[in-house]
């Protein structure tokens, strides 16, 4: 939310009037006396609002961290992925060879660990590996003397890694390239990335929908049909569409609790 108080009571405010005036529609859709509906709308008001705050800033604090993190996952590949092989394959003998005995020659890393010579290769022009492509990208390495081979990749399908007899074959994702940079005190330098792709998907289309700014539009609508569904026929329609609306304003004002950058 707003780092403003008085925005966040504005908002506080808003989502108790809109949820007020949801359940006042449905109880008075049932119950036609007009102080009963009252009382159980501010009843159940006041226990939604404060079951909904309660989980709301347990669960924004969480989904923060949570998107800070893959934030700075997605940006560390992004730039490792963009960084020529030569140079992907200097960085992680720097960060292996603190541990393991570690050569690179001829653009071949390979690294020992518990007896077992490691092949390390960067497939990160896959954006998903497949079986085939897997079967295509060890196609170059199939002389190289070793026991494993580290693949670091964005994602893979592969159910079946077991290509070579003498081979076992180590996928490193992106999250654990993150975490192996991280331990080594290594941060990859983005002055170089001036811009980044970005796909659209489902989730920036519902956010589009429900942009806080919409908020005061869907609670006036919502609000005339509610009170119009006291006075006009064919009131079940407007009861629904009505509240529709209002939760629809309620989602609005509630959305920036899952973003980290408020």
């Amino acid at each position: 939310m707003s780092k403003f108080k008085i925005f966040n009571l504005f908002d506080k405010l808003f989502i108790t009037v809109a949820i007020f005036l949801i359940a006042y529609a449905w109880i008075n859709f049932y119950i036609r006396s007009l102080w009963i509906t009252f009382v159980l709308s501010l009843i159940i008001t006041f226990a939604s609002v404060f079951v909904l705050y309660y989980f709301l800033n347990k669960k924004s604090s969480k989904v923060a961290l949570s998107n800070k993190e893959k934030a700075e996952i997605n940006k560390t590949f992004y730039i490792f992925r963009l960084t020529p092989n030569e140079e992907r394959l200097k960085l992680l003998k720097t960060v292996l060879e603190k541990t393991y005995k570690t050569e690179l020659k001829n653009g071949i890393l390979t690294y020992s660990k518990d007896e077992k010579s490691h092949l390390v290769i960067t497939a990160t022009k896959y954006e998903l590996i497949t079986q085939n492509e897997l079967i295509c990208l060890l196609d170059g390495f199939l002389q190289v003397n070793c026991n494993v081979i580290d693949i670091i990749c964005n994602e893979h399908t592969v159910t079946n890694s077991k290509i070579f007899k003498d081979k076992d074959i180590n996928f490193i994702n992106k999250s654990e390239l993150f975490a192996i940079l991280k331990n080594a005190n290594i941060q990859l330098d983005d002055s170089n990335i001036n811009s980044t792709v970005n796909k659209i998907k489902f989730k920036d289309i519902l956010q589009g929908i429900f942009t806080p700014n919409k908020a005061r539009g869907y609670f006036l609508c919502g609000l005339v049909l509610i009170f119009s569904s006291i006075i006009l026929p064919y009131h079940v329609y407007y009861v629904v569409v009505g509240s529709m609306l209002m939760l629809f304003s309620v989602i609005c004002k509630i959305l920036p609790f899952f973003e980290p950058s408020r």
